[in-house]
């Protein structure tokens, strides 16, 4: 009997959500947490093709499945630290508002708590401090937009992807945290005096659990919404290169 379209919607997000089901229960070393976002960023990966064009590229698939069914409203969010470091290699005076203006925010959120996103700003407020356009190239092909929380969990999952590791220095404090956050930090000077103070950004484990079942839902709603069948996005075969299937 043939499969409809409702059924291999069913069956596609069902593969995925045992999966996830079956990653939780895993018992790993609290320092190989991140063989468990490697799992779930690839999730991602794999059902954003179920909602991108063929011509998309990784980083469009990626950022545009996290941004259209995440449920992650801090997604556009500037991250205010990261973009300090660009700002450092700004020495354009066009630059000064936008500089003062996340400094303040970096000193504001330096109180030795949790931070948490809600209190970056969003970008469209920083946009109006911006003198040229946002998408601009300015060092590194790095641009505004670049330092948008759905950009940055891009980075993260190159970081965990290509090299099997997390970006910078931040730490989980326990296994509870479910949003991401920031908190400080003080590097030593080798004479064992006190060193930089940075705000550190955590993207924590529980995030990306909570991140994927968002996601696998309201794909899962949106497949059967336009009557997409999954499997008509992928090419199946012997060979190994999928172009000859």
């Amino acid at each position: 009997m043939p499969r409809t379209v409702d059924d291999a919607i069913g069956i596609y997000i069902g593969h995925f959500r045992k999966k996830i089901a079956r990653l939780k229960e895993y018992v790993l070393d609290p320092e190989d947490r991140l063989l468990k976002k490697n799992i779930l960023v690839s999730v991602l990966d794999a059902v954003s093709r179920t909602t991108s064009n063929y011509a998309d590229g990784n980083r469009e698939r990626f950022t545009g499945i996290v941004s259209n069914f995440g449920d992650w409203p801090n997604h556009s969010r500037v991250s205010a630290p990261h973009l300090g470091y660009l700002l450092r290699n700004l020495r354009s005076p066009a630059f000064q508002p936008a500089r003062k203006f996340i400094v303040e925010v970096i000193r504001r959120n330096s109180h030795g708590g949790f931070v948490t996103l809600s209190s970056d700003p969003e970008l469209d407020e920083v946009r109006k401090l911006w003198p040229v356009a946002p998408e601009q190239k300015l060092v590194n092909q790095l641009s505004l937009s670049s330092f948008t929380h759905l950009n940055l969990l891009y980075h993260y999952r190159n970081s965990l992807v290509h090299e099997l590791r997390e970006p910078g220095h931040g730490m989980e404090f326990h296994e509870q945290h479910e949003e991401p956050f920031y908190h400080g930090m003080t590097t030593l000077e080798s004479d064992g005096s006190a060193g930089e103070e940075t705000l550190e950004l955590v993207y924590p484990l529980k995030f990306y659990f909570k991140l994927a079942e968002s996601v696998l839902g309201n794909v899962e709603q949106y497949l059967r919404n336009n009557a997409i069948d999954p499997y008509s996005c992928y090419r199946f075969g012997s060979s190994w290169i999928s172009e000859l299937n």
